[in-house]
């Protein structure tokens, strides 16, 4: 599996640039996921599943808080990265998640939803 990194609800484009640059040396690649795409499993947004055309495409709100949710990245590289990021001044990234063998079934608005009420319980 490539290690991928799935951003999401992240508008400004130079902070998207701004993480590829950042973890481009790692060979991690990025991939921002536009909001008609929520209703796709995390596996096929990673790459892991062929992209099906599904019936109707999201239609739900937006996120409203920057997502960031690893996959398949090794536990010595997901540190260094989560040290950038906190050194990182362009965007705060609140929500992140590491993909599991259970969420990559899940829809990216479920995963959402579920990551976003684990943090607040957390906090």
């Amino acid at each position: 599996m490539k290690e991928t990194v799935l951003m999401f609800a992240i508008p400004d484009r130079s902070v998207r640039n701004d993480l590829r640059n950042m973890l481009a040396p790692m060979k991690i690649q990025v991939k921002y996921v536009e909001s008609q795409q929520y209703n796709r499993t995390l596996a096929s947004l990673a790459g892991l599943q062929p992209m099906k055309e599904l019936p109707l495409p999201y239609d739900g709100p937006e996120f409203d808080t920057p997502l960031l949710i690893f996959a398949g990245i090794e536990d010595r590289k997901l540190g260094l990265i989560i040290d950038a990021l906190k050194q990182y001044s362009g965007c705060k990234f609140p929500l992140k998640a590491v993909m599991t063998e259970t969420s990559r079934n899940w829809a990216a608005a479920y995963a959402f939803i579920h990551i976003k009420a684990e943090h607040e319980a957390l906090h």
